[in-house]
């Protein structure tokens, strides 16, 4: 089975078109968006509307979050407070009821191998804003929660958030399609797992 995954689109059209022609060059047998549609671009209600339409898996990101709860579970963002106001107010019900809807993470087992794809790691998955922040990625609380037994059960963990590719035990992260470059990562699975980085060119 072959899955791709890419994160952190934030309005731009433009790079979500383009890793999706990536992908399909692929043959991949399940594609996953792992969060993060608003932001800093200038086309997200296009990019929500792509997503919302296409048999794409999608997970939350602190984006979709802060359009559902508000900038104020998060106080790194809350000068973003008349950017989320504005933007909700574009939303139309359905688009609202999409964002709504979704998880906060999604899971796969395939031939025994238990994979798990979410925006971020979980500090506390019942707070209003559920992730660790990225400064923890600088200290033992990052690499802590990486061998947790909570996520040393899986074969593999797949985030975004942080804008960089990186590995750290089993858990892959993945750039930012919509800023840094389209880019996903490709996992092949069947005795073993395993995982690569694609990108153009």
């Amino acid at each position: 089975m072959k899955i791709a995954v890419f994160s952190d689109v934030h309005g731009n059209f433009e790079a979500l078109n383009t890793v999706i022609d990536l992908i399909g060059k692929e043959q991949v047998d399940q594609t996953i968006f792992i969060g993060d549609i608003f932001q800093r671009g200038n086309k997200e209600i296009e990019c929500l509307e792509y997503l919302k339409n296409s048999d794409i898996i999608c997970v939350k990101g602190n984006c979709e979050l802060y359009i559902d709860n508000g900038v104020h579970i998060d106080s790194d963002v809350e000068y973003l407070h008349d950017y989320y106001d504005n933007m909700r107010e574009r939303l139309t019900a359905e688009q609202g009821e999409f964002i709504h809807e979704l998880p906060l993470y999604y899971e796969k087992t395939v031939n025994g191998h238990k994979i798990l794809f979410s925006h971020f790691l979980f500090n506390d998955i019942e707070a209003a804003y559920p992730y660790y922040q990225l400064s923890d990625m600088e200290t033992d609380v990052f690499s802590k929660a990486v061998k947790s037994n909570e996520l040393q059960k899986y074969d593999l963990v797949v985030i975004g958030h942080a804008h960089k590719n990186f590995v750290n035990e089993n858990v892959v992260g993945v750039s930012a399609t919509g800023i840094d470059q389209p880019i996903f990562v490709l996992i092949e699975i069947d005795e073993k797992v395993s995982y690569r980085y694609v990108s153009e060119e």
